[in-house]
């Protein structure tokens, strides 16, 4: 059995991992090794052998030189059981079937093949649209990005070796808007699916494994391009040895570092779980599996076509039309809103907001109960920010990361599933809430949420 540094030395390994990281700005390592207190380091791709020769978990920019890439994660997460899938792989990985086929039949509907990756958790679908393709010019001036976050690509700081430009900057939010599309066509073919698909980790009500949910993880696409990266095909995983904290020292100890491998559409699932704890089997793998990232401009061509149409898209222009408050007005308009009057649960994250409004379930309940109180959704994303961007110990949170584009895409997936009609608000009320242990006082309470149902 070889060791994870032995598997990184295999030549067809590493010319993998460079196929997959063509383009990329820069590369990340992740891992015990990584010697910073986060456990990871951004380096340049010149350095990517240093990632490898100290066994650290390889992943690209998502920033690329060449193209927008368009990257689809689908995890699965349990609340209850968090390491249920390194427990019981192949059960979970069967539950995560129908969506991995669902996300494959719409992609092909529209002339899309991408690289599937099967990851510790789920499966990443990678494709690219090159700069250069006439339909990303079009991407450019699709959408717009708020005045900060253009602000922040214009500038050099941290992992920014140099300015983002502008347009590339728009094109990744249409792109994402697309991704955001093809989630809505997916929960809506798989209605009624045995477990729920959740756009990000919004926590669930308990089923029969505990909170267990799919995660159509869109959240690449809530922050600038060079804050987030993506995992490379044949990295090693370690992600459950690292946060012990989460999974338990027990699974740190006796779950192996797993391998992240491409999924080929004749591939067995028993056969994926296989290889990917056998370094031999993976490294054999690499020898004949190409990970380059596909061309899909013709496809999202398509893809595009249909969206401008689409009641999301509709409802993306007015998002976009509408103004929020600028922090020179807020004194005057979101803090006059009186909190007093939201139930406890809604008013607590808006009171605290470090770090309870940085999870999505507590986004998704102000979201739901403003919008019915009358709030137009991009004003519940002003108020968002006006906390994000108070002093309550955010560090250089908000300097790396972007306070008005977080808040405006967290309350935009969420108003948007209810324009669309997927949200329901089924669970919006305070037995579910508290099944999610969201409740903040259970005792007492005057407030029902069911009464906020729009």
């Amino acid at each position: 059995m070889l060791s994870p540094y032995e598997f990184y030395k295999n030549a067809d390994v590493k010319k993998r991992i460079r196929e997959y990281c063509q383009g990329a700005v820069y590369v990340v390592g992740y891992g015990a090794r990584a010697n910073t207190s986060e456990k990871f380091q951004s380096v340049e791709k010149s350095r990517l052998n240093w990632i490898l020769e100290n066994e650290l978990d390889a992943f690209r920019s998502n920033w690329d030189d060449g193209s927008t890439l368009a990257v689809f994660d689908i995890e699965y997460f349990n609340l209850d059981y968090h390491a249920e899938i390194f427990v019981h792989p192949y059960e979970t990985y069967l539950k995560l079937e129908p969506v991995y086929k669902t996300v494959l039949d719409i992609y092909a509907s529209f002339g899309i093949q991408p690289l599937v990756i099967m990851t510790g958790q789920g499966y990443h679908f990678s494709v690219k649209i090159p700069y250069s393709s006439p339909i990303h010019k079009k991407f450019e001036n699709a959408s717009n990005i708020c005045n900060s976050l253009a602000g922040k690509y214009n500038s050099i700081s941290g992992r920014r070796k140099k300015k983002v430009p502008l347009n590339y900057g728009k094109a990744f939010e249409s792109v994402g808007r697309l991704v955001e599309y093809v989630g809505h066509k997916m929960m809506k073919e798989l209605a009624g699916n045995d477990i729920p698909l959740v756009i990000t980790d919004v926590a669930v009500g308990s089923g029969k494994k505990g909170r267990e949910a799919i995660s159509l993880d869109l959240s690449m696409y809530a922050d600038p391009i060079f804050m987030r990266d993506i995992r490379c095909p044949f990295s090693v995983y370690q992600k459950h040895k690292v946060k012990t904290w989460l999974y338990g020292q027990h699974i740190a100890k006796t779950v192996p570092y797993l391998i992240a491998i491409p999924r080929r559409q004749n591939d067995t699932l028993k056969d994926l779980i296989r290889i990917r704890t056998h370094y031999e089997a993976a490294a054999k793998l690499a020898s004949n599996t190409s990970t380059v990232i596909p061309d899909a401009s013709k496809g999202f061509k398509n893809l595009f076509a249909e969206y401008k149409t689409s009641k999301l898209s509709g409802f993306h222009k007015d998002f976009d039309n509408t103004v929020s408050h600028e922090p020179n007005e807020w004194s005057k308009t979101y803090d006059m809103f009186n909190l007093a009057s939201l139930p406890p649960c809604v008013k607590y994250p808006l009171e605290n907001p470090n770090d309870n409004l940085l999870k999505p379930t507590n986004i998704q309940l102000v979201t739901r109960v403003l919008m019915k109180l009358g709030w137009h959704p991009k004003h519940i994303a002003g108020l968002v920010r006006s906390k994000f961007e108070r002093d309550y110990k955010w560090g250089s949170t908000w300097f790396k990361y972007d306070a008005q584009s977080r808040g405006n895409f967290y309350v935009r997936q969420f108003s948007g599933l209810i324009i669309d009609g997927l949200d329901k608000e089924i669970d919006l009320n305070c037995v579910s809430h508290k099944q999610k242990g969201y409740c903040v006082k259970p005792v007492g309470c005057p407030f029902n949420l069911a009464n906020y149902k729009l």
